[in-house]
């Protein structure tokens, strides 16, 4: 069998003038501590490109002796193969940050994409290295920009001692006035818009300005996550409430798996009389449910058992294109519109609609439709399922969507 390294060069130099047509993907596995790169990431990694690879001509995945991984793909769009990198990293480290120095030069990146058009030389001289075929080391490439870089904060971070006080002072504070409630429409025929259920989501802004004005508390990823957790306990214990809970019959939550799996929400749903479970949607994180796969599968059981509808939250069109959204085991999914969902590609839009109008379950909510675009992408789609504030206004003014 043909050493993995050496067959990587072998590929690049059968390209030949195929090569400005592909772009491709290096995942930096071999940089992580040994805990992260067990077998199951690196098999669900393989698994999430093979997935995109059946999508794309001439797609290959190469199994570097190091464990690194490369995807290479004809006309795939630098978004889909960004979008779908992301989902990788998320399956190896979650919301960790990437601090380590990759080999192409670059900080803080565990992937790199290179447009062949016009990086081929530079890939088949680190190729050639990788193999074994160059006497003396070469020049590292650089790598694109990424698609994917945070804006910078506007506030100073929360640190450790604000988290602490915050955790210590929610069970003792009123935290009704930070509940908001944004409607999910089904579109009908028609054009009307009818409430499917409203999401009920804590207003991160008033908690911000209520306990650390002039700071943020997403900044730190890690530090905001474990604070999400004691903002589901009073959420949850708010909801159970029937004079709080007032007339939210159909409603959505959005929760950790780590909380559903504890004894806060089984209190909730002890709390819940049959129909109103029946018309709770729990919203689950993509980030969350990578990292908890087993876990999610777990409770999947006892969820459903007990009438609760799943929702998988953040997803993009990228991942409906790439991965085989049949496969996860829940009733919706949840993707955010974006102006840059617009230049998707004419076949891999006709890909994607095809898709979404096959599927049964899990059906499919576009959520921030707040421009005219988003609603004539949502149609073009034939995603029924809609949420934003366009929407909202529309349904309120009676104006046909």
């Amino acid at each position: 069998m043909m050493d993995p390294n050496a067959r990587f060069l072998v590929f690049l130099k059968k390209l030949g003038d195929k090569a400005p047509a592909f772009k491709l993907a290096h995942v930096h596995v071999s940089q992580l501590p040994p805990a992260k790169k067990s077998r199951d990431n690196i098999t669900r990694a393989i698994g999430i490109f093979s997935d995109l690879k059946t999508k794309f001509k001439d797609g290959e995945i190469f199994l570097m002796k190091n464990l690194d991984i490369i995807f290479a793909a004809k006309d795939i769009s630098r978004p889909m193969m960004a979008s779908v990198c992301e989902f990788v990293q998320q399956s190896f480290i979650g919301q960790l940050d990437v601090t380590f120095t990759n080999v192409h030069g670059a900080i803080g990146e565990f992937f790199t994409i290179f447009e062949l058009s016009c990086q081929f030389p530079e890939v088949v001289a680190w190729a050639e290295q990788m193999a074994g075929y160059a006497s003396v080391s070469t020049p590292a490439a650089t790598p694109a920009p990424s698609s994917s870089e945070a804006p910078v904060a506007a506030k100073q971070p929360a640190d450790l001692s604000v988290l602490s006080r915050i955790k210590d002072e929610l069970p003792r504070t009123d935290i009704s006035s930070m509940l908001f409630n944004q409607a999910v429409y089904s579109l009908q025929p028609n054009g009307k818009g009818v409430v499917m259920w409203h999401e009920v989501y804590m207003s991160v802004q008033v908690l911000e300005n209520m306990f650390c004005p002039g700071q943020s508390l997403t900044a730190n990823k890690w530090l905001f996550a474990d604070l999400t957790e004691e903002l589901d306990t009073v959420v949850l214990r708010l909801l159970a409430d029937p004079a709080e809970r007032g007339n939210r019959r159909r409603m959505s939550i959005n929760v950790n798996l780590s909380t559903l799996a504890s004894s806060r929400f089984l209190s909730f749903d002890a709390e819940l009389p049959v129909e109103n479970r029946h018309g709770v949607v729990l919203e689950i994180s993509k980030t969350d449910y990578m990292e908890n796969i087993k876990t999610y599968h777990e409770l999947l059981p006892f969820l459903r058992g007990r009438g609760y509808k799943l929702l998988i939250d953040g997803l993009s069109l990228p991942h409906v294109a790439a991965l085989d959204i049949d496969g996860i085991p829940c009733d919706f999914i949840k993707l955010f519109w974006s102006g840059q969902d617009e230049q998707f590609q004419e076949e891999l839009s006709k890909t994607i609609a095809a898709k979404i109008r096959a599927r049964k379950t899990p059906l499919v909510v576009l959520a921030r439709c707040d421009t005219a675009d988003s609603i004539r992408f949502a149609r073009d789609m034939g995603i029924k399922i809609l949420q934003g504030r366009l929407i909202d206004h529309m349904v309120k003014k009676n104006i046909p969507i």
